[in-house]
């Protein structure tokens, strides 16, 4: 079932607000908007809406780029005559001016975040291992993964029953 905060997280996630924008604006958490994106279902349905806004978006910028051209060609053949060139240069600068929504703003997200660079003591850098691509694997005898919140709760499921099964006494002992 489908909740109104879902539905409104929704809508805004589709059009590209980001998930903070998102939290902020619904009165929520953004751990609570991290959730609803770890769900599979309504990850589809964000991907979907974003895809739909992006197409509707690029047939926008598409219309105005053949406004543009059809201005360009009009300006290019009143030139020899140069009557009211004025009039088609402002409408090509208006056109030209108008905000493209397409794939160069596919997603809000993808903002640049500062870096920080941190100086680690030999010794304890060490103690890290890290794969190809500078995640941290390893953190001395600790293995770490990187998992969703929804896959999270399941692994802990399972080790809680792998932990049960073995802490059961072996019957086959007490002959």
């Amino acid at each position: 079932m489908t909740t109104a905060l879902e539905i409104r997280a929704l809508d805004l996630l589709g059009n590209g607000v980001s998930p903070e924008q998102t939290a902020a604006a619904l009165g929520v958490s953004p751990g609570r908007i991290s959730q609803l994106l770890s769900e599979e279902e309504f990850a589809k349905q964000v991907a979907q809406r974003r895809y739909e806004a992006l197409s509707r978006h690029n047939k926008r910028d598409s219309d105005y780029d053949d406004m543009e051209d059809k201005l360009l060609k009009k300006l290019s053949d009143c030139l020899p005559m140069m009557v009211r060139p004025m009039e088609i240069l402002k409408s090509i600068q208006i056109i030209n001016a108008a905000k493209r929504r397409g794939s160069q703003h596919i997603d809000n997200s993808s903002e640049q975040k500062p870096i920080v660079e941190l100086t680690i003591p030999v010794t304890i850098l060490q103690q890290f291992v890290t794969n190809p691509q500078g995640q941290v694997i390893t953190a001395g005898a600790q293995s770490l993964e990187t998992m969703q919140s929804g896959s999270l709760l399941a692994s802990v499921k399972q080790r809680k029953e792998l932990a049960n099964v073995q802490s059961i006494p072996s019957q086959a002992s007490d002959f």
